[in-house]
């Protein structure tokens, strides 16, 4: 299959009908996250925050575990599983709302339910969808998902907000749980090759975590990601107080910056997409993208300016997640699903800690003080991964076969194109 990665990823029907399914759930899944959010504030909004800790906190726990269950089992069919679960947990929702018994204990239970099926979800997901098509169209296929992603955030918290005030959360909720089984229809129909199975045997946790040491290619942009979650991109918690604060803006001066943040993240998975293949320099010049977005919004004199910041970093921080992806997904298959999960807990493990780490620095220098430093800080991630790279691996082995991205050298006079 030759042409552009990502149009070859398109012309595969089994990828077609993957994003078919993928893009109502998304939109469906962030919908219920727009409902529950308003169904915990009115009961009690401390409680918000235990919410997401319920939601992430297995996919900490348990990610590495589950990354290792999907090296074993067949991809779909646990794909297909957890997706069903999924549907189960917000039909559960639903049923529960109707039936007036949705209370905070109960929504707790049901979260962290729905925390334990996402951490075997995420890991099955990602390391099927490099087998929907060739080797060649990987990439594509990566940023093809990754477009849907932000595609059904965008649309799910408009959708959920819509349907919350219109016709309430039990109907949100019920929503949510048919698109999860419509998915699990289409995932069905999808024809695929075998899954490369490990067989059950002791230690293959740390198999996946030594494999990840010893590849420089793979702890290179690994290092990067969990540096740059942790103290770059911090917008969650750094953009309500600086709108507040700084530009001395409101609730909705708040919402615009955080949707100047996703729509830049949907134009740098579109520049993902189109791109295909990254490149040895794809990576260090995302994150210097977005550094200097986050530099032109921590010194912004006027709100135009800080948005059109917020902008760049949205868009650098989705094209900087699609090339790690890209990058991780050309390794050993039979690692993939073990690479995939430490991937989701370097993800969601530095977005959690970075968030009270930026709370405590932007209560001591101020909003754009903590800007600034996570534009440093995502500097000094790739500063990090060029080192890495540079070390050799460890026992000597040589990783040239099992992954792509190479280090840059005389003898790389053309980046992988893509």
């Amino acid at each position: 299959m030759t042409g552009h990665p990502t149009l070859a990823a398109l012309r595969v029907p089994g990828l077609r009908r993957y994003l078919a399914g993928q893009l109502p759930s998304v939109t469906c899944s962030w919908a219920q996250v727009v409902a529950l959010s308003w169904v915990v504030v009115e009961r009690d909004p401390d409680a918000l925050g235990w919410l997401v800790a319920c939601q992430f906190a297995p996919s900490l726990l348990l990610g590495p575990w589950f990354g290792a269950v999907a090296d074993r089992h067949d991809r779909k069919r646990l794909l297909m599983l957890a997706e069903a679960g999924l549907g189960v947990v917000a039909g559960c929702y639903a049923v529960a709302s109707a039936a007036g018994i949705l209370d905070l204990p109960l929504i707790f239970v049901l979260a962290v339910t729905w925390g334990v099926i996402n951490a075997v979800d995420t890991p099955a997901r990602r390391s099927l969808v490099p087998m929907l098509v060739p080797s060649s169209a990987a990439a594509g296929a990566s940023a093809l998902s990754g477009t849907v992603l932000l595609v059904g955030m965008a649309a799910g918290s408009a959708v959920g907000a819509t349907l919350t005030a219109t016709v309430g959360v039990t109907i949100t909720f019920a929503a949510n749980a048919f698109s999860f089984f419509a998915d699990v229809v289409l995932l069905a129909t999808i024809r695929v090759g075998p899954s490369p199975r490990v067989r059950r045997a002791a230690g293959q946790i740390r198999d996946g975590l030594r494999h990840v040491g010893r590849t420089p290619e793979l702890r290179a942009p690994l290092f990067a990601l969990a540096v740059t979650a942790t103290l770059g991109f911090t917008v969650q918690v750094s953009v309500p107080i600086f709108v507040r604060v700084s530009l001395h803006g409101g609730p909705g001066l708040v919402g615009v910056g955080l949707t100047a943040v996703t729509a830049g993240g949907l134009v740098g998975a579109l520049a993902a997409a189109a791109r295909g293949e990254p490149g040895p320099q794809a990576l260090p010049r995302a994150a210097l993208v977005m550094a200097t977005g986050l530099a032109v919004t921590a010194s912004a004199p006027t709100t135009a300016v800080a948005l059109t910041g917020l902008v760049v970093v949205g868009a650098a921080w989705s094209a900087f997640i699609a090339f790690v992806l890209a990058i991780l997904q050309r390794g050993d298959p039979a690692m993939t699903g073990r690479v995939m999960s430490l991937f989701a807990v370097i993800l969601l493990g530095g977005s959690a800690a970075g968030a009270p780490l930026t709370a405590a620095m932007i209560s001591l220098a101020g909003p754009r003080a903590a800007l600034a430093v996570s534009a440093l800080a995502t500097l000094a991630a790739i500063a990090g991964r060029r080192a890495l790279l540079s070390r050799p691996n460890v026992g000597g082995a040589s990783t040239s076969s099992s992954c792509h991205e190479r280090r840059p050298g005389p003898s790389d006079a053309t980046p992988r194109s893509g």
